[in-house]
């Protein structure tokens, strides 16, 4: 351990003995000091040459001998000033190109007089630095004649921040398939088109700053740049409020010349298929080819497809399928207003309004909020089932095989079966209602005060349970009420054939049924005095 100690210690920082010579008007000091672990200490000789050197005559050299042996770091005086006059310090003061930085390097002569550290910030302030002087750092170079060093510094600017824009719409995932919850990708979900509703923040301006100004060693101000500003990326459709800029409709975003627009409708150059996945947008949709079999478009606006749906999917306000319908047996198109086909196969299609087909409907199942009309070149109803609330107009209903085909105007099955549930739950409701309220009545006829708590508490339960079912028979009663005034208008529901109408057939005009079993032409068909009535076509 001892060795290891010792070799610790030999580690210590070796410094050498040194001197220092001051001459001033009341003589010449010579102060020595001693060496540091094992250092080399200052000898005689060389203080007596340099005071050689520096012509200095009446030296003492007995008490340079003794103060060199006793090196105690005092200062002694040696010899009178003989020096006819002592040599003036040289000072070199330089600041850099940005006036940030100011370097001092001080030179003194062999018979310098002695220099202070108010004379050195004389010199420094008579150099025109007036700003960030470092007393500690002149202090060094004064210890250290010759050598260059940093005495001032000034407060560099700091430039302000340019603006910038943060986006709050996600354009990165663009095109990149759906991620399932189990790790799988839906490859009918491509996330082509960035869609938006009204009213969402798109980006927001984080706006510029205008710098902090600096000050150079001389004390002047050194002036910041402003961060530089830039306009708001606003196109069509889009507002803008405090810095910030919002959809001021529901649509596709689009960049335009470095510009974001809302779009009211996405285009579809070709085929709804695998290279643009399912497509579901908040306005309107135009698909220039067709929508494939599996692949759907859902919008809450229009719908128009220059194409055809071959077992595809359509769901939108007002629909057009300027191809028709290939069913399969498996899409559907579905519009909350209107359908427009050309022809309709294997097809289940429903509509909150009308239905018109340009040319057939072939085995399908076609629902019209309001009228379906079938009277283009071929005008044929053949297979299936078709209905409208109000009117159906054909030119051929069936064939001459006698296919099996039904129409029926008048009342939505739906609507039917929930007035038919209402009736049944009503009744049962009532009944409960009339069975509580006579429990009550006996409740109430006992002594108050001498009824049980569970009777109490069974009476309390009862007028709640009355108050809840009285309400829930008032909103039932309304409901059927609506119900039994929509019987009421669609009561006056027509079928029109311009042409044919083949056995095989069958028309349905509310709760009436009527069988074609033979050849009707020219036909209109209508319920009247509870029964389904002929007449002509008009």
């Amino acid at each position: 351990m001892s060795d290891f100690v010792n070799n610790l210690g030999n580690l210590a920082e070796v410094t050498n003995g040194s001197y220092q010579i001051t001459l001033d008007e009341q003589g010449v000091h010579l102060v020595v000091y001693p060496p540091k672990n094992e250092g080399t200490p200052v000898k005689d000789a060389d203080i007596l040459n340099d005071l050689k050197g520096r012509k200095i005559s009446g030296v003492n050299v007995g008490l340079v001998v003794r103060t060199v042996k006793e090196a105690a770091g005092v200062a002694v005086k040696i010899a009178e000033n003989s020096a006819t006059e002592l040599a003036e310090p040289e000072f070199q003061i330089l600041v850099d190109r940005e006036r940030m930085e100011a370097s001092l390097t001080i030179i003194l002569p062999k018979n310098s007089r002695e220099l202070t550290l108010a004379e050195v910030m004389e010199k420094i302030h008579s150099a025109g630095i007036s700003h960030g002087i470092d007393e500690e750092a002149i202090k060094r170079v004064m210890q250290r004649p010759g050598s260059r060093g940093v005495c001032a510094k000034g407060d560099r600017p700091v430039d302000g921040t340019d603006a910038k824009l943060k986006y709050f719409i996600d354009m990165e995932n663009k095109g990149r398939p759906m991620e399932l919850a189990d790790g799988r990708v839906d490859l009918k979900d491509l996330n082509l088109f960035t869609v938006v509703n009204e009213g969402d923040l798109l980006a927001e301006k984080i706006i510029a700053t205008p710098g902090k100004a600096g000050i150079d060693v001389l004390g002047q101000p050194a002036y910041a740049k402003s961060g530089k500003d830039i306009l708001m990326p606003a196109g069509k459709n889009v507002r803008i409020e405090d810095n910030k800029l919002y959809a001021a409709i529901s649509g596709q975003v689009q960049f335009i010349n470095n510009k974001i627009n809302i779009s009211p409708v996405i285009e579809i150059k070709g085929d709804v298929d695998l290279s643009t996945g399912n497509v579901t947008f908040v306005g309107n949709v135009v698909v220039r080819g067709s929508i494939q079999n599996g692949f759907k478009v859902e919008a809450d606006g229009n719908v128009d497809i220059h194409g055809s749906i071959s077992g595809g999917t359509a769901i939108g306000k007002n629909i057009v399928i300027r191809g028709g319908i290939q069913g399969m047996q498996r899409g559907e198109v579905k519009a909350l207003e209107n359908v427009t086909a050309k022809f309709i196969e294997n097809g289940i299609v429903t509509a909150g309004s009308d239905i018109i087909v340009a040319d057939a409907i072939l085995h399908s199942r076609v629902n019209a909020g309001k009228r379906l009309i079938v009277e283009g070149k071929r005008g044929i109803i053949a297979g299936g089932h078709v209905m409208a609330a109000e009117e159906i107009r054909a030119k051929v209903v069936g064939t001459h095989l006698a296919v099996a085909t039904e129409l029926e105007v008048g009342v939505n099955p739906e609507i039917r079966q929930e007035y038919q549930t209402l009736r049944k739950e009503l009744k049962t409701a009532e009944a409960s209602l009339d069975q509580a309220q006579k429990a009550l009545t006996i409740l109430k006829s006992m002594n108050q005060n001498e009824m049980p708590p569970e009777k109490r508490e069974m009476m309390l339960k009862m007028t709640k349970a009355q108050f809840h079912l009285a309400g829930s028979i008032d909103g039932m009663r309304r409901r059927v009420t609506e119900i039994e005034h929509i019987f009421e208008e669609t009561r006056f529901g027509r079928i029109r054939i311009s042409d044919s109408i083949f056995p095989g057939a069958k028309i349905v005009i509310g709760t009436l049924v009527k069988p074609i079993r033979e050849i009707q032409k020219f036909a209109s068909f209508f319920a009247e005095d509870g029964e389904i009535k002929v007449g002509s076509f008009k």
